[in-house]
């Protein structure tokens, strides 16, 4: 974790796993949407995208 971390959402953190985790619970669709948009880590993207659809049901 890098120490810029510390002052981010979880959902923004360096480590993929962190966003994965993040985005299981969030509930916001347009932050999501710009998840599965900009995300650098395809799982995250992935994990984004089922938030949706799961939200959206």
């Amino acid at each position: 974790m890098k120490l810029s971390d510390l002052f981010l959402p979880k959902i923004a953190r360096s480590d993929p796993q962190v966003r994965r985790q993040a985005v299981k619970a969030e509930r916001n669709t347009t932050l999501l949407q710009k998840v599965v948009e900009n995300d650098s880590s395809k799982e995250v993207r992935d994990a984004a995208r089922a938030r949706l659809k799961e939200l959206k049901g």
